[in-house]
Parts: structure tokens; C-alpha cells; sequence
């Protein structure tokens, strides 16, 4: 006997059960006017798990349809009208729900068939002579298994579900990735010569164009995959139906935000109704922060199809930190901003939550952590893997994996196309490894702890890796930037190294390196005669400067003061290199005052001037640490120690003094000049 007759003769609890099988996703007159021809199909045939069944399950959808249609066709009279309107109905209705995803109907149909014969089941065996023995189990028993194998075929169907979803959604973030790669691509073009920015420009816009038009699509077919999948399920309860119905929507939202593409669903959004609540420092699962200011509107903007939100006058209030192990910092403890907000679609008829986190973010209190805290949070965003629990980095990576982040992390803070050259990584590698080698290929399978990037310091040094590393670039994107551009700084070069580049060269050439000694440092190594040894050259090394000295005197006005200096390594002309970086001289003297100008000069390469009036009054800076201060020079007192700091340092405030002492001494027959023509 049909199982559908047999069905019909269910009653009480089991007919109930059977009746709640059907609704919109599967209508019960479809089932009953087309009995025979679905108990027909071999629907147990298609594979669920395999996309290939697809086109298996369409022309059983088709089929279904067409049966369908054909039943409405036949129907006559008054009682056949009403009929065939909602068979009609019923047929567009399945094909608009299932065209996209048939096997979903498969899905479907497979257990209303199962439940049925289930329940036809039980029934038989109630009425049967092992009945009596069925009625004894408890009330309780009975439900135990049915809810148990409810749970089991939804688990199934979750399953499949999710494995579909994973698999789209990683296809669907490999494409994305490409997205991104090609527009990387494009940025990178302004790099290059016309000619060559033509020859390759089409057809990465080309491959752009291509990846997101299918970007759009596919984000659009998970929605509709998901909400299909949702509708589908009428038998789950609201909860479950809400759960999904959320995920779908992050899912496209998530996609919109990345990509900033507008997209037509949008449209229906009340920009009124999506408000920002709250967000704040999260890590893993429990508060550790207060932020003051942390709620606004979040804002729609038509035409890129992208949500928005600026949060004004924010003050973080309170931070917990938590236990640290071992050598751990402050500085390398990570927590990460969560973001959530609500919204609602459809005049408030759904509303939904979505939220997300942040990349790590450090918290300090002084600006001295701030390198510290920034080589935390390079290490975090270069080395960490995809699907990580929050946030686990490696504690070591290849040298060469390093080299690309520093690079990067230079090229972006110095804002210079001028990157690290291989030369500059082989220099970064010796420092790193205390190595002599020259040889780059000796580095590539060598590792870098995060002990010994930031932790341990550097060999008969009391810094690390890193903070030399951000100190240089500190001082190059604050005063150096403009000469690394133009090639004038090597910078990456030892003192061993630029004392063989140099000797080869005439005196008078010089070069400019990053001190090997200091954080963000640079000196001036040149060659010159030995003032000791007639006819016997040697390399001399200039007393480092640092961002201090910078902002009394500039490099190109200090090495503009260096008459022994002539030709930048190899062998460019000095002038030619810095005139243009030169400040304009001096005015003339305003009221009766000559303004004092400070000058740098390197007592032992000096020239002395007897004529006071033939230049302006100049202050000196320092000497080469390698040679010793005269007692006196030219005609001016000798300056004392007094102007350096226990290291050797230039102090502003002394050399002001100076300069005003000196000031005071020239105004004084001026103004004796002054006074006798008025008299």
C-alpha cells in the first residue's frame, strides 16, 4: 500500500507530526495530488554530498514541476478552478525556491518520505499483537527516541550545510585574496615607466574587473544559499531559524565592508534604524577594558554601499592586564577591540547583530614603549596564521619572511618607494646573526626568534634589534627622508666596510652611514691624509648625529660646513647632490644687529680666518671622537667641553649661551659706531 494512503490514516500525535512536515517550502497538496509520482522517484539515489548529483536533482525538480502543470491543466469544472490556480501557484513557487539549489528540494522531499514511513511505522506496530508490548514502554521512552532521532537528521543536515558553506566560503576568500593581490599589482604600477604601466595596466584591470563581478555574484548566491536553507527547515525552531538568518546576513555584510561594493540588497536598509552600540578592549572572552565615548550612528553611504563610524573624543578609562609569564612585557601584551552593532530590515520585521575584532592592539602609558609596543604589533600582523586562536603567532620565522615585513614596515613609514635593497638585508643579517658573511644565500634557511628580535640585546650593545632598526627609521622619515630618495645615504654599511669603499677613493670623499653604536644615529666617515704620518691616508668617522642635532642644523647645511668634504661616495660632487637641501644665506644686518649664524666645523680639517669681518660669527659642533680638541681656534676662544654632555652629545642650551655671549660682544662697537653718528 501507498505510503501516502497509509499516512492518511494517521491520528492524534503521530497525524499532528505529519501535518507539521509541510508549509511553504513544500506544500501538502503537492504531496497529495502528486503522491504516486514522488513515492516513485529514487530520490535515495542522489548524493546529497556531491555537487556533481546537481543536475540529477534539477531534471527531478523539472520533472516535478512539469508533473505539476500538467495536473493543473487537467482539471474541469466549478471545484477544479480554485485548483488549478493553486497548483499553478505551487509549481512557479517550488521552481523560484529550488531553481538556484535543487538538491535542497531532495533534501527535502527525502525527509517527509522518511518521516512518514517512520510514523506509518509505528503506528502499524501498535496495532499489531507486539503492541501490547510497545504500550508497556513508557510514555517517556518513546519520546526519548524520537527526539534523538530528530536531532540526528538535523545534525546530518547541518553537517551538509556547513561543509558546502566552508567550502564555498574558502573558495569565496581565495578569490578575495586574489582581489586584493591584483590591486596591489595596480597600485604598484606608478612605480614603473609609462611604457611599461601601459603594456600591463589593461589586463590586470582586466583580471580586477573579472574577480569582482564574480566576487558579487557568488556573495549574492551564499545569501540566497543560506536563506533558501533556512526557509527550507520550517520544522526548526525560531531560535535556530534567527541563528541562520543572522549568519547570512554577516556573512554578505562582512563582504560588503571588505570589498566596499554596493550591492542592491542594500538598499532596503533604513540608515535610521542601524545604530552603533558599543565596543571595547576584548581578549579571547572576558572584558579588560573601559572605553569613555564608545557609542555613535553608524552612517550609510549610497554610493559606495558602505556603512561607517567615527567615534569622536574617545578616551580609554581602565585596562586590566593580565599575568605575564617569564621575560613578557607590557608591551607584549595584546588585547583587540570588539565592534558590534544592530540593525533591522524590513521596518524592524528582523533585527540582527553582527559583530568582529580587531588586529591586536598594544596599550602603553609613556612614550618610550612605543617602539616596543610597534615591534609587538609587526610581529603579530606579518607572522600570524590564518584560522589562529587570538592571538598565537610563531615565536620564530625565516629570515627571508622577516626581510619582506621589513621592508615593508620601512617603505610604508619612511613613505619612499626606495626600499631595502639586498645589500641593506645583508648588513640587517649580520647585525641580527653577528655574522661576517656577504654571501645572502647563507641567510635564506637561517631563523629569527622574537627573543632575539626584540628581547635580547645586541652583542656589547644595550639595545635590540628592533629598537636600532625603528631609530633608524625615526631619524630617516624626520630629517632624512629627501636624501635617502635621492641615493645619498648608503646608511647600511659598517665602519670596517665604508673604511675599504673609501680608501680606494681621492681625499675628500666621504659617505654616510647609520651609526652602528647609537639608536638613530648617522655619521660621516671620509678619507683624508694622516695629520700623524706624512703621506699615509686614513678614514675618519664623524661623532654620530641624531634627530637632536637635525633640529638645530640640518645634514645638507652641516656637510655644506665641511670644506674637507668634496666628493659623496662614489664620486658626485657634493654640491651637486645637497645645493638644493642648502639654507638661503643670511640677510644683511637689520637696525645695527648681525645675527650670529652656527656653523659646524671639525677643528683638525679648519682653516683659520684672521679676518674677523670676512665671515659671519660661527659656533662650532664637535670633533671627530677620533681626534682631540685644540686649545684654541683661529682667533676665536677656545670652546670648551662645556657644550657636550657626558657622552659627547651636543647641547643646545650651552651652545645657545654662547652664541648669545658672542652676540653681545659684536653689538658692542656697533653700537659705539651708532652712537658717534648720532652725536
Amino acid at each position: 500500500m501507498a505510503v501516502w494512503i497509509q499516512a492518511q490514516q494517521l491520528q492524534g500525535d503521530a497525524l499532528h507530526q505529519m501535518q507539521s512536515l509541510y508549509g511553504q517550502h513544500f506544500p501538502i497538496e503537492v504531496r497529495h495530488y502528486l503522491s504516486q509520482w514522488i513515492e516513485g522517484q529514487l530520490w535515495d539515489a542522489i548524493d546529497l554530498e556531491n555537487p556533481q548529483e546537481e543536475f540529477k536533482a534539477k531534471r527531478l525538480l523539472d520533472s516535478l514541476i512539469q508533473e505539476l502543470q500538467k495536473k493543473a491543466e487537467h482539471q474541469v469544472g466549478e471545484d477544479g478552478f480554485l485548483l488549478k490556480i493553486k497548483l499553478g501557484h505551487y509549481a512557479s513557487q517550488l521552481k523560484s525556491t529550488y531553481d538556484r539549489c535543487p538538491l535542497e528540494l531532495v533534501r527535502c522531499i527525502k525527509h517527509i518520505l522518511y518521516t512518514e514511513q517512520r510514523l506509518v511505522r509505528e503506528a502499524n506496530n501498535s496495532s499489531s499483537p507486539l503492541g501490547g508490548m510497545i504500550d508497556s514502554m513508557s510514555q517517556k521512552y518513546q519520546q526519548i527516541n524520537q527526539a534523538f532521532e530528530e536531532l540526528r537528521i538535523l545534525t546530518q543536515d547541518t553537517e551538509n550545510d556547513l561543509r558546502k558553506l566552508q567550502h564555498n566560503q574558502e573558495y569565496f576568500i581565495i578569490q578575495y585574496q586574489e582581489s586584493l593581490r591584483i590591486q596591489a599589482q595596480l597600485s604598484s604600477l606608478a612605480t614603473l615607466p609609462p611604457a611599461d604601466r601601459q603594456l600591463r595596466e589593461p589586463s590586470l584591470l582586466s583580471k580586477r574587473a573579472t574577480v569582482e563581478a564574480w566576487l558579487t555574484r557568488e556573495a549574492n548566491t551564499l545569501q540566497k544559499y543560506r536563506l533558501v536553507s533556512v526557509c527550507t527547515h520550517t520544522y526548526t525552531h525560531t531560535h535556530i531559524l534567527l541563528k541562520e538568518m543572522k549568519g547570512a546576513l554577516s556573512l554578505f555584510l562582512l563582504y560588503l565592508t571588505l570589498h566596499q561594493h554596493h550591492a542592491s540588497c542594500l538598499n532596503h536598509l533604513n540608515n535610521t534604524h542601524v545604530k552603533h552600540l558599543f565596543f571595547l578592549f576584548f581578549p579571547l572572552s572576558d572584558s579588560s577594558g573601559e572605553i569613555l565615548n564608545n557609542n555613535c550612528v553608524m552612517e550609510y553611504h549610497q554610493t559606495t554601499g558602505t556603512l561607517s563610524a567615527h567615534f569622536r573624543n574617545m578616551s580609554l578609562k581602565r585596562i586590566k592586564r593580565s599575568d605575564r609569564r617569564g621575560a613578557e612585557s607590557v608591551t607584549e601584551e595584546k588585547f583587540t577591540i570588539l565592534f558590534e552593532s544592530q540593525f533591522s530590515v524590513g521596518g524592524n520585521e528582523l533585527v540582527f547583530q553582527v559583530k568582529t575584532l580587531s588586529l591586536p592592539v598594544v596599550v602603553i602609558v609613556h612614550g618610550s614603549q612605543d617602539n616596543n609596543a610597534t615591534a609587538t604589533v609587526l610581529w603579530d600582523n606579518a607572522f600570524a596564521e590564518p584560522g589562529r586562536v587570538p592571538f598565537i603567532v610563531p615565536d620564530k620565522v625565516l629570515w627571508p619572511q622577516l626581510c619582506d615585513a621589513l621592508n615593508m614596515k620601512y617603505r610604508a613609514e619612511v613613505q619612499s618607494n626606495r626600499g631595502l635593497s639586498e645589500e641593506n638585508l645583508v648588513f640587517l643579517a649580520q647585525k641580527a646573526f653577528s655574522s661576517s658573511s656577504c654571501n645572502p644565500e647563507d641567510y635564506r634557511s637561517m631563523t629569527m626568534t622574537w627573543s632575539q628580535f626584540n628581547r635580547e640585546s645586541l652583542p656589547g650593545r644595550n639595545f635590540t634589534f628592533w629598537q636600532w632598526f625603528d631609530g633608524v627609521m625615526e631619524l630617516t622619515k624626520k630629517h632624512l627622508k629627501p636624501h635617502w630618495n635621492d641615493g645619498a645615504i648608503l646608511g647600511f654599511v659598517n665602519k670596517q666596510q665604508a673604511q675599504d669603499m673609501l680608501m680606494s677613493k681621492p681625499n675628500g670623499t666621504f659617505l654616510l652611514r647609520f651609526s652602528d653604536s647609537e639608536i638613530g644615529g648617522i655619521t660621516i666617515a671620509w678619507v683624508a691624509e694622516n695629520p700623524n704620518k706624512t703621506g699615509e691616508r686614513m678614514v675618519w668617522n664623524l661623532m654620530p648625529y641624531t634627530t637632536k642635532d637635525f633640529s638645530i642644523r640640518s645634514l645638507a647645511d652641516r656637510i655644506s660646513d665641511l670644506n674637507h668634504l668634496l666628493f659623496l661616495y662614489p664620486d658626485r660632487p657634493k654640491d651637486e647632490v645637497f645645493s638644493k637641501y642648502y639654507t638661503p644665506p643670511l640677510s644683511k644686518a637689520v637696525d645695527g644687529y648681525v645675527k650670529p649664524q652656527i656653523k659646524q666645523v671639525v677643528p683638525e680639517f679648519a682653516t683659520p680666518n684672521p679676518d674677523p669681518a670676512a665671515n659671519p660669527t660661527y659656533m662650532d659642533h664637535a670633533a671627530s671622537p677620533a681626534v682631540s680638541h685644540p686649545s684654541n681656534y683661529g682667533i676665536y676662544p677656545a670652546i670648551g667641553d662645556s657644550m657636550l654632555d657626558n657622552d659627547g652629545d651636543f647641547d643646545l642650551d650651552d651652545t645657545m649661551d654662547v652664541a648669545r655671549h658672542v652676540e653681545e660682544l659684536l653689538r658692542r662697537p656697533m653700537d659705539g659706531q651708532w652712537s658717534g653718528q648720532q652725536s
